[in-house]
């Protein structure tokens, strides 16, 4: 279980990587697909993996939007946890990870 304020804060990170992938990335496309998965470590940890395929080629923006300045100050700032990035060929993935 986690607490309602991380929910939500996962939430608000879960609709901005859908609202890209559907302005830019996977979602784009009829072919388009997305996979979520998500797992706890065995130190307490929260990993949140999202990767695109199918989708429209990818690179890394020239700049960084508002909705990934606000993910990066939830998850790194509030949450005290980690995010990563990668404009992989096949499409686009991203790794929230934070403690329960």
């Amino acid at each position: 279980m986690l607490e309602p304020g991380t929910a939500q804060m996962v939430g608000v990170c879960l609709h901005e990587l859908a609202t890209n992938a559907a302005k830019y990335g996977a979602l784009s496309r009829p072919q388009g697909h997305v996979r979520i998965a998500w797992s706890r470590t065995s130190v307490g940890r929260v990993v949140l993996s999202w990767s695109e395929t199918g989708g429209p080629p990818v690179s890394r923006p020239a700049r960084q939007g508002f909705g990934t300045r606000v993910m990066k100050n939830m998850i790194e700032g509030q949450l005290k946890g980690e995010m990563r990035f990668d404009w992989r060929l096949e499409g686009f993935a991203c790794e929230l990870s934070f403690p329960m």
